[in-house]
């Protein structure tokens, strides 16, 4: 390295002694033209800035370019919001703090592992838990989502409000094709001008009070609906078609009285244009009427055949006004009266229960239900039939009965959710807890009363009666379901209503709105069976009913053995024909509701084939039907005040007769005897098994509860009966007694100096016999007069028995009957599932009592509620 830095030392002096040296001349002293900071910004400014600016070799370029990408960005991204953003930046600042949070996962709407606040197996006995607690369902999901999921508050809550609005929007959103705008329209009792323009509004001349009370009493002396005979022709001839292009109507509706007419009026008020056919009667509010042959006064006189009397009215006025409402009235010109008086402290039923009230089990003494509430059934059972008394202060207290009254008030607030989940699909219903009024409709009502009321006969008997006074049927056979909204409907504060002008002043309100709406009320209509549509195998319309058909969706239906899911989809219901060979069918996407009843549905207007090969609701097979009523109709000379005779309902019950209650000598311990079996009861209801006491007896869910044939066959004569007839026994037999014309306060100004009497009793062997069938159904027999006349005479032998003042007052009597009385109130009704108002043969609906309870005017209303609600 030594010697290679002395060889360049060496070339250095070489090149150094090579090149000539040049001696430069000083350089010149730099005199500035500008001296001072002054002349130098001066310089700067006007100089050195723009030729930098012209001839810089810099990147400036490129941040002008960047900033125009920028600001075309931002109007991208913000569109006509960028002016705000400008003038708020820190608005863009925390969207892109949010968007940097979001990126490190701080924002996500699930937490992580450590921010869980319980382990899992934690929160799963903490849910289980919750719903052995009865928490409803929808908490219930909402805490699996937060503990098991792991769900952020703040999205938990985002959740509920996102959920809520739909479930709003849902509530708003019209259905069925509904109007926006519902027509307005007239009282009934209105004077109407015709005009040729349909559309045209129908005008309502001024009339004074005097006026209008004669004109209501004149339209209340005619009966309600057009009657389908041959001077009608001409006026009915629009009804018929024989294919739904040439229909004219929207809905059939099926039946008669208000239930049915209130269906019709709330689907008229839809927007739909409704049909109804009344049958047998010839009025369509379900009244009988007398004839000139009882005499000139009678003729047209209505004996009311239904039961019409309104508990909680106040209720009940509220689920009528949307069909009643007029444009001068909310009620429609309907008023409600109470039952009794002042006098009597509106007395509303009476109740006679062998062995109640008296020592001795075949005598009765009878019990008087009246308007105050609890506190007044209360205060009488103790004065009457030694139970304890209730406190003073407004509560139950020491007293049984007012304990047993409140608990089936409670059981009976939730029917209405019961009722309502009727109108869901299975699938939603099984992801809700059971609510009260349904764990204790499968279950007898014996038990609950062996078990709630067990030291007083007696006032156990009455709580019996009270609970189902209008069947025979012991509490053994009886669905508490049924029991608890009897009860339920006695211990009104109100009392019991009646419509002033009977129920003939509330069809003919309901009438007209389904007139002033387009449809038509006919009676006297003789059906033979219903029409379906020509099965398709392919197409839009098949497939649309086959999934209608889907067991657990719209319509269940009852299959054999080893059928699930292989029955064909259920054709489509049309229409009805008529037993003279014409049909009346509805509009395309049109519906028939049947307010008949379950048996006369699908047992009687369902065409054999079609039942063979699609089957009838799921569990309907299992049910039985109520033994046929017979009524006896009874014109009286005289008003309510001469006759002496109130507008209470009298019952004779014993299949709420006092049990044999026994006490064990050895131990003291009190064996109770079973109520309703004694001299009287019924023999059906004594065959039939039931429960021995037991509080947790119940029958098997309807889903387990499969018949041989889902076809509903007619099967042989059952054998139960055979060894004990049931007949009807003077005295002793279940019988009601009431008086419609004492009910309504302005009767007497219609009809003057006469009052109606309907006698209602069960028909016995000689009228109907009882098939072993599935379901069980009764058959009438063929009567002869002599028979029906027998009858009659031991019927009225039994009134003058226990109201002697009208013997010598009767003017003229009539039977009827048999009539049929819809399903009995056991257990099995309230189980099956089938019992829906939507049913598996697509346009075919159900209304009416069978979907609730039966002889109620209540029950009805709702039934036909839930049809016009599922029709829609």
């Amino acid at each position: 390295l030594d010697e290679d830095e002395d060889d360049e030392d060496d070339d250095e002096e070489q090149h150094d002694d090579a090149v000539p040296k040049i001696n430069l001349p000083p350089s010149p002293v730099k005199n500035y033209a500008f001296t001072t900071d002054h002349q130098l910004t001066d310089l700067i400014e006007t100089v050195l800035q723009p030729t930098h600016a012209q001839f810089t070799t810099s990147s400036e370029w490129k941040v002008h370019a960047n900033a125009a990408k920028f600001e075309r960005l931002l109007d991208e991204k913000y569109g006509p919001f960028r002016p705000f953003v400008d003038r708020y930046p820190q608005i863009e600042r925390t969207l892109r703090s949010i968007q940097r949070k979001y990126a490190k996962g701080r924002l996500s709407p699930f937490r992580s592992e450590e921010d869980q606040p319980m382990s899992k197996s934690t929160a799963i006995i903490l849910l289980f838990m919750m719903q052995r607690n009865g928490v409803r369902w929808e908490a219930l999901a909402l805490a699996a989502v937060f503990l098991l999921v792991g769900l952020q508050p703040w999205a938990l809550v985002a959740l509920v409000t996102v959920g809520h609005r739909i479930m709003m929007g849902r509530k708003a959103r019209r259905v069925g094709g509904m109007k926006k705008n519902i027509v307005p329209t007239e009282p009934y009792y209105a004077i109407r001008d015709d005009d040729d323009d349909d559309d045209a509004r129908v005008g309502i001349k001024d009339l004074s009070d005097e006026e209008e009370r004669r004109r209501r009493n004149d339209l209340l002396r005619t009966p309600v609906g057009i009657r389908m005979d041959d001077k009608a022709t001409a006026a009915v001839e629009d009804i018929f078609a024989s294919t739904q292009e040439e229909a004219k109507y929207d809905v059939l509706v099926l039946g008669s009285g208000p239930s049915s007419l209130y269906t019709a009026a709330l689907l008229s008020r839809a927007g739909k244009k409704v049909l109804v056919l009344c049958t047998d009667l010839e009025d369509a509010s379900g009244c009988v009427a007398a004839t000139s042959a009882n005499g000139p006064k009678w003729d047209g006189v209505p004996f009311d055949l239904q039961s019409n009397d309104i508990s909680h009215a106040s209720k009940q006025q509220r689920l009528l006004a949307p069909a009643l409402c007029s444009t001068t009235d909310p009620q429609g010109g309907i008023r409600l009266a109470r039952i009794g008086s002042e006098r009597d402290g509106f007395a509303h039923t009476v109740l006679s229960i062998p062995g109640c009230g008296t020592d001795s089990h075949n005598d009765a003494v009878p019990f008087v239900l009246h308007a105050g509430g609890v506190q007044a059934i209360a205060e009488d059972a103790a004065a009457a039939l030694g139970d304890s008394w209730p406190a003073s202060d407004g509560t139950a207290g020491e007293s049984n009965s007012a304990q047993y009254l409140e608990f089936c008030n409670t059981v009976n607030a939730t029917a209405s959710k019961y009722y309502l989940d009727k109108l869901i699909p299975d699938e939603v219903n099984k992801m809700r807890n059971a609510d009260l009024y349904q764990q204790t409709g499968i279950r007898y009502a014996s038990g609950y009363l062996n078990k709630l009321v067990p030291l007083n006969g007696h006032v156990r008997a009455l709580l019996a009666g009270m609970g189902m006074k209008d069947e025979n049927l012991r509490p053994g056979m009886l669905s508490m379901a049924a029991h608890v909204t009897n009860v339920s409907a006695l211990c009104s504060s109100e009392g019991l209503c009646y419509p002033v002008g009977g129920p003939r002043a509330v069809c003919k309100a309901l009438e007209s709105v389904v007139l002033q709406n387009g449809g038509k009320v006919l009676t006297g209509v003789d059906l033979k069976e219903f029409i379906f549509e020509e099965e398709e195998n392919d197409g839009d319309k098949a497939e649309e009913r086959k999934k209608k058909s889907e067991p657990g969706k719209k319509g269940d239906v009852d299959k054999k053995d080893g059928e699930e899911g292989k029955a064909p989809p259920a054709p489509q219901c049309i229409g009805v024909a008529l037993a003279s060979g014409r049909e009346v069918r509805v509009r395309e996407d049109g519906a028939v509701i049947s307010m008949l009843g379950f048996i006369p549905t699908f047992v009687m207007l369902l065409n054999d084939d079609i039942r063979t090969k699609h089957g009838v609701p799921r569990g309907l097979p299992a049910l039985s039907e109520r033994r046929p009523l017979l009524k006896v109709l009874v014109g009286l000379r005289g008003t309510a005040d001469e006759l002496s005779i109130t507008g209470a309902d009298w019952y004779r019950l014993p299949n709420a007769c006092r049990a044999f209650d026994e006490t064990n000598p050895s131990t003291g311990e009190i064996q109770l005897g079973e109520i309703g079996i004694g001299r009287g009861s019924s023999v059906d209801s004594a065959n039939d098994g039931g429960d021995n006491g037991d509080p947790s007896a119940s029958v098997d869910n309807a889903d387990d509860i499969r018949a041989s044939d889902s076809a509903a066959r007619r099967g042989k004569h059952s054998k139960k009966g055979s060894a004990r007839r049931n007949k009807f026994d003077t005295g002793v037999s279940w019988i009601k007694v009431s008086f419609p014309s004492a009910k309504d306060p302005s009767w007497h100004d219609r009809y003057d100096d006469i009052s109606t009497c309907v006698i209602t009793i069960e028909a016995d062997d000689d009228f109907v016999t009882k098939f072993d069938s599935k379901p069980s159904i009764f058959s009438n027999h063929k009567v002869g007069t002599e028979n029906a006349e027998r009858m009659k005479k031991r019927v009225l032998k039994d009134l003058y028995d226990n109201f002697p003042q009208l013997e010598g007052k009767v003017e003229f009597s009539k039977i009827l009957g048999p009539i049929r009385a819809g399903l009995s109130h056991k257990p099995e009704r309230y189980a099956a599932k089938g019992i829906r108002p939507e049913t598996l043969y697509p346009g075919l609906f159900l209304g009416g009592s069978d979907l609730t309870v039966g002889d109620s005017f209540s029950g009805a209303i709702v039934g036909g509620w839930l049809a016009a609600n599922a029709a829609m």
